[in-house]
């Protein structure tokens, strides 16, 4: 019954036994119990020190029990008081910790892993060090596809929020393909890009993984990097890339598309601007109001994260709309 307060099963049925049949004397209370006087005296003084009991004064010298409610409210107040000491504690220890980082010697700051077991067990070290957010470049050459990372599902379970940008050979392989799906539906926010420069894995902005290696052995030598000016490239290097990418959809049990589209309109639309057109004279050709063209404009600027109508036509470049 109190156990979660931290009484062992005898300190328990002493107050019990105080509590159901009133207060006594140690060795009236040791008749009860069918225990030594020794051994009782040691449970009383627990329970004293947790706040269960108290003693009269002598002659009496009786243990009389605390109110039950009374005494596990006392004892939740201290023990909250207890663990806000600790995390003041906590939080000097991070202090510390974040200043003996920023003052990493440089050869601290890169690591060199080798090895494919060694590198996979870095790729779990980042997850598992991401608090907000990982950061994915998924690049070939590829790894043996697997059904799904389970360890994603656990730190997306713990709030985490995965951003992985695919290369488009990624949806060549169906199982792979299928992998990329499973992580969709479970959460992951993907994109697709042509011609990924790296593998890339970023936690946070605490810690990155990056192979050594662009070709067959990329799996079998990493860096893994921590908080410097080529961590802060590398996270760069992954906005730059997410902003001009094509998001992803699941489409199926099996299969993800592109959730970003273009009708044959807006396709008409953009040949026309592109072409030099301005937006009186692009909506008088497609029979649409200037505030039409502007206003549909602005959506496929949204779509493609484009701030500019400039980007836009790069963008519908890129993406094969032109």
């Amino acid at each position: 019954m109190l156990k979660f307060a931290g009484l062992s099963a005898v300190e328990e049925s002493a107050y019990l036994a105080l509590i159901r049949q009133g207060g006594a004397r140690l060795v009236d209370l040791a008749d009860r119990l069918g225990l030594s006087e020794t051994r009782v005296r040691r449970v009383v003084g627990v329970l004293e020190r947790e706040g269960f009991v108290h003693r009269t004064p002598p002659p009496a010298d009786r243990v009389v029990p605390v109110p039950p409610d009374l005494a596990v409210e006392q004892l939740i107040r201290r023990r909250y008081a207890e663990l806000e000491l600790t995390r003041e504690a906590a939080h000097r220890l991070a202090a510390e910790a974040q200043g003996r980082a920023s003052n990493r010697r440089t050869e601290e700051l890169i690591e060199i892993v080798s090895g494919r077991a060694a590198v996979g067990r870095a790729f779990e070290r980042v997850q598992r060090s991401a608090r907000q957010e990982m950061r994915v470049l998924v690049a070939p050459p590829y790894a043996i596809p697997t059904s799904v990372n389970t360890t994603q599902l656990d730190r997306e379970a713990a709030g985490v929020t995965y951003r992985a940008v695919y290369d488009s050979s990624a949806l060549d392989d169906p199982e792979f393909a299928a992998s990329v799906a499973a992580h969709i539906r479970a959460g992951e926010l993907a994109r697709l890009a042509v011609g990924l420069p790296t593998k890339l894995a970023v936690a946070d902005r605490t810690l990155a993984l990056l192979p050594l290696a662009w070709t067959a052995s990329a799996h079998n030598a990493a860096l893994l990097v921590h908080p410097c000016g080529l961590l802060d490239a590398l996270v760069a290097l992954f906005e730059t890339l997410w902003t001009q990418a094509t998001p992803l959809s699941a489409a199926g049990p099996e299969q993800v598309s592109t959730a970003v589209g273009i009708t044959a309109e807006d396709r008409h639309l953009l040949s026309l601007l592109v072409a030099g057109l301005t937006d009186e004279a692009a909506g008088a050709r497609l029979g649409i109001s200037r505030r039409t063209v502007v206003r549909r404009v602005q959506v496929l600027m949204e779509r493609t994260n484009s701030r500019s109508r400039l980007q836009l036509g790069w963008q519908a470049h890129e993406r094969g709309w032109l």
